[in-house]
């Protein structure tokens, strides 16, 4: 009991002499801190043998030693910041924490994201890749793959991916990403492949649950572009109900499917859920074309000028409000950020016809990135304040938290310019969604309605085969009730609707009333 009081008095002698005394500080005394597990000591000590080193080598020792306490007491960010100024002096002889330095922020980023822009930042120093040790080449390449695909140069991105080591955390999305090029090169089979080896090997995590999904997405993608309809529509049936975003995305993919395959009561079943009031802030909008040409194949044309008639009901002040909202937020993305913020969050009162817009920006990688960004500075920013009375005048808590509110501002930055341009692309793409329905229903005004349906004529595949709703096949032994329904939406039903159109073509008049009323 006498020797541990003691050791409390040498300790905290010890930091009041450095924070009294800047002249006082070195590296010995801030690695006996270290040694014995005081790191909120030791971080002060060595930031001030970092400010003031008294020795040749002795900074970049106190760096070092630096980010490893601050890692030890939870402050991953700040522990970024040092760790990348020891990255970015790059594998030089003096610079003898390179690999470690690398190392460790593969390790934070494996756990809480750095963010992409401070990623591209640490890696514009030019690397032998050589000096890169093995427990970071999975972090190392990975990123410089992810770089090389953001700029179209898809064959030197592969051979980054390619080099990423198979123990690595990093591995599974470079699998995933080297499906993608494949694809984009023609490689279809391939592409499935690293996509089949993504879905069982992603871990069983939130993170893995997310690229399994994705991979999934991804077959089904290449199978509906190499017009295989049928096993694009199995793949997509196995998004799990439970993720929001990624099953109506694959249920709205699988109607192309279905009314490529020509089942076209699949296709208005599987809308019928795209546009119940539940998802009435979701944008999808092609949705209500699709719904369109699908009645227009049946002869059905006063459902078809009904569904474009819903289509400008529902975007025309959705297209007007954009505009609006892109002009004011030219030039001002912090701004447009925190529009979409303030929608996530529920805060926010104004654009209501547009909140289908922000709401499709809020669901992107984009966004939930910058996100993860602010609440991860804010968490250190809150854990800082936690410390003040112990670093007293050392001047490393107004570094950090200079840094974080730095790191928050730069995220939020990037982000908006990002979502503000994908933002342009949503009012570009209603604006053509709106030119296809002044054509069609020129077209029909014209009497040239077997001509436009002439240019709908797609191919059909396994037309024997039936799809009861849920994008399941019909059993030969399974009975099934059809039901005339008429705009009801009962949630436990979402996703298993099914229409019974038969095609007017051909019968005179097409003018009938729908089965399922059209009305939704």
């Amino acid at each position: 009991m006498v020797r541990n009081f003691t050791k409390s008095i040498v300790t905290l002698s010890l930091v009041f002499c450095l924070v009294a005394e800047p002249a006082l500080a070195n590296y010995r005394a801030a690695s006996g801190f270290f040694a014995r597990r005081d790191y909120i000591s030791s971080a002060a000590a060595y930031f001030q043998a970092y400010s003031y080193p008294k020795a040749a080598g002795e900074k970049e020792k106190a760096e070092w030693g630096l980010a490893q306490s601050l890692q030890k007491l939870g402050f991953y960010y700040s522990a970024s910041k040092y760790y990348s100024f020891i990255v970015r002096r790059g594998p030089t002889k003096r610079n003898v924490f390179f690999r470690k330095a690398l190392e460790e922020l593969g390790r934070i980023n494996s756990t809480i994201s750095l963010g992409q822009s401070h990623i591209v930042q640490l890696f514009k120093t030019k690397i032998d890749p050589s000096y890169v040790p093995q427990p970071a080449q999975g972090f190392y390449f990975y990123y410089l793959g992810i770089e090389a695909f953001n700029r179209r140069k898809f064959e030197v991105a592969e051979g980054y991916f390619r080099r990423v080591p198979s123990s690595s955390p990093y591995f599974m999305k470079a699998q995933f990403h080297q499906g993608v090029v494949a694809n984009l090169s023609g490689g279809h089979s391939k592409a499935v492949s690293y996509f089949e080896r993504v879905r069982a090997g992603a871990p069983k995590n939130e993170a893995g649950d997310w690229l399994r999904e994705q991979a999934t997405l991804n077959i089904a993608r290449v199978n509906y572009e190499t017009k295989r309809y049928r096993q694009a529509i199995q793949s997509y049936g196995q998004i799990p109900r439970e993720s929001k975003d990624n099953w109506l995305e694959a249920l709205f993919e699988a109607s192309w499917a279905f009314f490529m395959m020509q089942k076209h009561n699949n296709t208005l079943g599987t809308i019928h859920t795209i546009h119940s009031p539940f998802f009435d802030n979701r944008f999808f909008p092609e949705s209500y074309i699709l719904q369109a040409i699908t009645f227009l194949r049946l002869c059905r044309y006063k459902q078809v000028k009904t569904s474009l008639a819903r289509f400008k009901g529902k975007y025309r002040d959705v297209f007007s409000e954009l505009n609006k909202m892109l002009d004011k937020y030219q030039g001002d993305h912090k701004g447009f950020f925190k529009l979409i913020y303030d929608y996530r969050s529920g805060s926010l009162n104004d654009y209501k016809s547009s909140w289908s817009i922000l709401d499709s920006l809020s669901r992107t990688d984009v966004y939930k990135e910058a996100g993860n960004t602010i609440r991860f500075s804010d968490n250190e920013l809150a854990l800082l304040s936690r410390y003040s009375g112990r670093w007293g005048s050392s001047g490393l808590q107004d570094e950090l938290s200079v840094f974080l509110r730095y790191k928050k501002t730069a995220a939020v930055k990037d982000a908006g310019k990002r979502l503000f341009d994908k933002g342009s692309g949503y009012y570009a793409y209603l604006k053509e969604l709106s030119d296809q329905t002044i054509g069609i229903n020129t077209e029909m005004v014209l009497g040239r309605v077997d001509a436009l349906r002439e240019k709908l004529q797609v191919g059909t595949a396994d037309k024997k085969i039936n799809f009861i709703g849920g994008l399941q096949e019909l059993n030969v032994s399974q009975d099934l009730e059809y039901w005339p329904f008429e705009g009801e939406y009962w949630e436990d039903e979402l996703g298993n609707y099914l229409y019974n159109l038969e095609s007017l073509c051909g019968k005179g008049k097409a003018t009938a009333e729908p089965v399922a009323d059209g009305d939704e």
